[in-house]
């Protein structure tokens, strides 16, 4: 039981932390303060995927979409990935025991993924408001994982994961927008830059 309250707080904080880093960035210029959520984010990334196949497989869709989608644009975000491979050197990758499987997965992961982001960026609040609260809230990827279940059940904590860093992301957002509203300079902070 301790394990699993262990595996879905480490998707909480890898969400949370990467949030943190992410607004140091954008939203607060700390650029000199990011390096450490990220670095934290990106531990418990590897630690994550160094857990299963089926860990590893989604929170790659994630790291190769994110990229894909051009959002890792700072060099404060390379701590994160170098964090990553240094974890999994040390810790190994996990055995891969369904190799296609694991590559229809992830394909069908990363697409999600990047339609999240690339959507974000084109819905418009006022000229598709269902649209935008969908992409906002990066339902995609949230509903492709509860999908991929059914044909690989295997993939259910992985996918109850992916909510719990999703709210960890939130978590993060809503600490962000309470800080910056705050500040009247800056009261336009968009949730997903």
């Amino acid at each position: 039981m301790l394990e699993w309250f262990a595996y879905f707080m480490g998707y909480l904080g890898a969400g949370l932390f990467l949030k943190a880093g992410d607004d140091l960035l954008d939203e607060s210029g700390r650029q000199d303060l990011a390096w450490i959520p990220l670095a934290i984010s990106g531990l418990l990334f590897g630690v994550l995927m160094a857990t299963s196949e089926w860990d590893l497989v989604l929170l790659s869709s994630i790291v190769l979409g994110v990229m894909a989608a051009g959002k890792v644009n700072r060099i404060q975000f390379s701590i994160g990935f170098i964090v990553i491979f240094v974890v999994l050197v040390l810790m190994g990758l996990p055995i891969i025991t369904v190799p296609l499987d694991l590559a229809a997965i992830l394909i069908m992961l990363f697409m999600a993924a990047v339609l999240d982001e690339k959507g974000s960026l084109w819905a418009d609040r006022t000229v598709s408001p269902r649209a935008y609260s969908f992409f906002e809230n990066r339902f995609t990827l949230k509903a492709v994982v509860l999908f991929l279940v059914i044909p690989w059940p295997l993939f259910l904590s992985s996918a109850i994961g992916l909510w719990f860093f999703d709210l960890g992301y939130e978590i993060s957002a809503y600490i962000s927008r309470r800080a910056i509203s705050r500040d009247p300079d800056r009261q336009d902070y968009n949730r997903h830059p």
